[in-house]
């Protein structure tokens, strides 16, 4: 076997682990974790990677705003309230904008593997309430992903010395 088969077959595998091994995994985590925990951990998440994108304020707009995530497969709705530009966990019971669908969308939202826009005219999301709000929070997420995503590839790309195509830097 040659250098191009076996990275190939890694490519594979890992094309198989996240979009399948991933969603089961989720699922699995979804009903054995209390949907509180999940939350909180799921606030903490997007908080960190708001920070770390120094995007710190992006959400400061949506102050007192109520989220909720309804996962319908599996069952599980969680809510969050904007204070101070964070996601804080709430109760899900008051929300003003309600975002639905199953766990395989979100994953494929956050791995920005599937567009967003398609996902919600497919039908496989859907917003209910205060649009706005889940745009707002959309794009400050997405915005926050994509600048991550960019800063871990860079230090395995392939850079040219001095102009020249085929010689690399080190």
């Amino acid at each position: 076997m040659g250098a191009g088969t076996d990275h190939n077959i890694a490519m594979n595998l890992a094309k198989h682990l996240v979009e399948h091994t991933l969603p089961r995994a989720a699922s699995l985590t979804a009903r054995v974790v209390p949907a509180p925990i999940l939350a909180a951990l799921a606030a903490l998440m997007t908080n960190i990677l708001l920070g770390m994108d120094k995007t710190e304020g992006a959400l400061d707009a949506l102050s007192g705003a109520h989220l909720c995530l309804e996962i319908t497969a599996p069952a599980l709705k969680l809510g969050f309230v904007v204070r101070e530009g964070l996601l804080w966990p709430v109760r899900p019971e008051r929300c003003d904008v309600c975002i639905r669908g199953d766990i395989a969308s979100f994953l494929a939202l956050l791995r920005q593997t599937d567009d967003a826009d398609a996902l919600f005219f497919d039908r496989q999301l859907a917003v209910e309430g205060k649009t706005d709000i889940a745009l707002h929070i959309r794009h400050a997420l997405e915005g926050a992903i994509y600048r991550r995503r960019r800063a871990f590839q860079k230090p395995f790309a392939l850079r040219q010395k001095g102009g020249h195509k085929g010689r690399l830097s080190r």
